[in-house]
């Protein structure tokens, strides 16, 4: 056979059902035509590709990005690093003086009031004195917060008496701390803005994501722009994506994704809040705020008309649940539409599945659900000890956060995202994060880490056929590492694994400038 593409002298780790390791790997037409240990056949080939040694692994996934929010993250003023009140204002300001003439809005994300000493977040006022004419917005990291100055208030356009409007005395101060009136602000605030502008944003996570070695993502759409403009695009428009695009469409109008034609609905359809902003629904109260324990937004009745129909229809369906509270209610949703209608192979998924309890797990595993967990989150925000986990849960309560090791003993199908804007695409540090996490309690096997970004995420979206691990007859699908992650996996080496080229489908979609050196 003539190739049109051969990968040769490598490290090929193919993750199918055995976990194999080859040598070469030979493209034709887009998808895996052979493969096989060293030396490679003597078939012509149009392009080759010597490894020189270097690791090979499926391309990548992430399989849970807000994507039009991503890409806006990529140009926002960055506030991870603020530790005060004024130091945020200083990056405000210094953003909306540098303003191009013609920008309206300056947004800034990031934001984590619990890093900040006030601990809470900036006033409308305190952004008006900074903000230069512009509307500004401060988001927070986990999205289901934000404050805005005056002048974006206007536009935002959310009414005083919704949930999570927060006042001073009688003063509106800017500031929206829940799902209900943060989601309308951010929607309203990205709803102004023209179609040219928020696909570039679009574009721009993808064009990101192909340099992580990302060549298919589960993308979130919807719900983050006024009229779901997002999804519009991405409709019309996906195949323009260096990456591939599995569209999950976070809707709770489930005959409208199937009028779509869409295998799919839901994604960040949100029963519960976030940690930062208190509003995730546990059974016991926050350590840090023992007034609180969050908020379930649907009742139980709300959660399973949508889960009876996307089964009915023969949809995937799939909804946030961080906190056990949330968890609980998802779980037996999920337990009474399978005892109704029997259980079929569509793949229902819980996203975050944050802070479960050992029996939350076992029901899991038993239902057979695709649990779609974020590695970033404790890799910046749990350690051994200390964190900000450990300042809103205690320490016992951070170390049940996420806990890979458990969630794959107990035989539960895992797949992993960043969650990003929330936390970056970055899947190679994922692997790293659920092995070799600052906290050891929760880290998990190598196989299943790379399982979780690569086979595992291609099952949780149905394609495992095509998609997932490197086999004859798959798509030709890869990225090239600078270091194995067998040989790193107990050192801190392993956070420093990079993407040297992300390959889609045979075409090269990212090429590191260190590569042209090799």
């Amino acid at each position: 056979m003539n190739y049109d593409l051969l990968l040769k002298n490598g490290n090929i780790r193919t993750i199918d059902e055995k976990m194999s390791v080859c040598g070469w790997v030979g493209v034709k037409d887009g998808r895996i035509a052979g493969l096989g240990e060293m030396p490679p056949p003597a078939a012509a080939a149009t392009r080759v590709i010597d490894l020189g040694g270097r690791t090979v692994l499926p391309g990548l996934m992430d399989c849970h990005v807000h994507v039009m929010p991503a890409g806006l993250n990529l140009s926002a003023v960055p506030l991870e690093n603020a530790g005060t009140i004024s130091e945020v204002l200083e990056c405000v300001e210094s953003a909306c003086a540098a303003a191009k003439g013609g920008q309206e809005w300056v947004f800034a994300m990031n934001y984590v009031a619990q890093n900040v000493k006030e601990e809470r977040y900036p006033t409308r006022h305190e952004l008006d004195a900074v903000s230069h004419g512009l509307k500004v917005m401060v988001m927070a990291a986990t999205l289901h917060g934000c404050a805005v100055n005056t002048a974006a208030m206007e536009v935002c356009d959310v009414p005083e008496d919704m949930a999570g409007v927060e006042r001073d005395g009688s003063d509106v101060t800017g500031v929206y701390s829940s799902d209900e009136s943060s989601f309308l602000a951010c929607a309203n605030a990205l709803g102004s803005l023209p179609d040219d502008m928020l696909w570039k944003y679009i574009a721009d996570c993808a064009e990101n994501a192909a340099s992580k070695g990302v060549t298919t993502m589960h993308g979130l759409f919807g719900m983050f722009v006024d009229k779901d403009r997002d999804m519009d695009l991405i409709s019309a428009r996906a195949r323009e994506l260096p990456v591939e695009m599995a569209v999950f469409y976070q809707t709770w109008d489930v005959d409208k994704a199937k009028a779509m034609g869409l295998p799919r609905v839901g994604g960040c359809l949100t029963l519960d809040g976030a940690s930062f902003e208190y509003t995730m629904a546990n059974f016991a109260p926050y350590k840090s705020a023992p007034a609180l324990r969050g908020v379930l937004y649907h009742n139980d009745d709300e959660v399973y008309q949508v889960v009876k129909k996307a089964h009915e229809y023969d949809m995937q369906c799939t909804l946030h649940a961080l906190g056990d509270r949330a968890i609980d209610q998802l779980l037996w949703v999920y337990h009474r539409v399978f005892a109704e209608q029997g259980r079929k192979d569509l793949r229902h998924r819980i996203e975050h599945f944050s802070y479960p309890t050992d029996e939350q797990i076992a029901m899991a595993a038993d239902l057979g659900l695709i649990l779609s967990v974020q590695p970033g989150f404790t890799y910046y925000w749990d350690r051994a000890e200390g964190g900000e986990f450990e300042y809103m849960f205690g320490r016992e309560g951070a170390n049940r956060w996420d806990p890979f090791n458990k969630l794959v003993e107990a035989g539960c199908i895992v797949c992993a995202g960043s969650d990003c804007p929330v936390t970056a695409v970055e899947p190679l540090v994922d692997i790293a994060s659920v092995v070799n996490g600052p906290n050891p309690v929760r880290n998990a096997p190598l196989d299943d880490a790379l399982r979780m970004v690569t086979s595992n995420a291609a099952y949780a979206i149905g394609m495992e056929a095509r998609k997932g691990s490197i086999e004859v007859g798959k798509d030709a699908d890869f990225v090239v590492i600078d270091r194995d992650p067998y040989s790193c996996a107990d050192t801190k080496d392993i956070y420093g694994m990079q993407a040297l080229l992300t390959i889609r489908e045979g075409k090269t979609i990212y090429e590191n400038p260190s590569w042209k050196d090799i």
